[in-house]
């Protein structure tokens, strides 16, 4: 397997279906706060991948210790930015 120089290739799938799921994002959580670990297990990602996702969307977070916090609602608004 080959890693590139923003994400490992195989979670590539995984970054097609959270732009996917911008425009109907119901099974996922919509309010919240949840680590960026719960996030990427959802999504079926590395969390590194997903922490690289954040910073190309623009997603607001805070770190609390060592995990990387992200609100459900931001996230999902700031997706729906992304793909306008």
């Amino acid at each position: 397997m080959t890693e590139s120089n923003k994400y490992i290739e195989s979670d590539k799938f995984a970054f097609d279906l959270v732009a996917n799921l911008v425009r109907s994002p119901g099974a996922f959580p919509q309010t919240g706060k949840f680590s960026s670990k719960i996030w990427a297990q959802l999504f079926g990602m590395t969390e590194k991948n997903f922490k690289e996702l954040l910073k190309e969307s623009g997603v607001p977070y805070f770190k609390f210790g060592s995990n990387v916090i992200v609100d459900a609602q931001e996230f999902w608004t700031s997706q729906k930015q992304k793909e306008v």
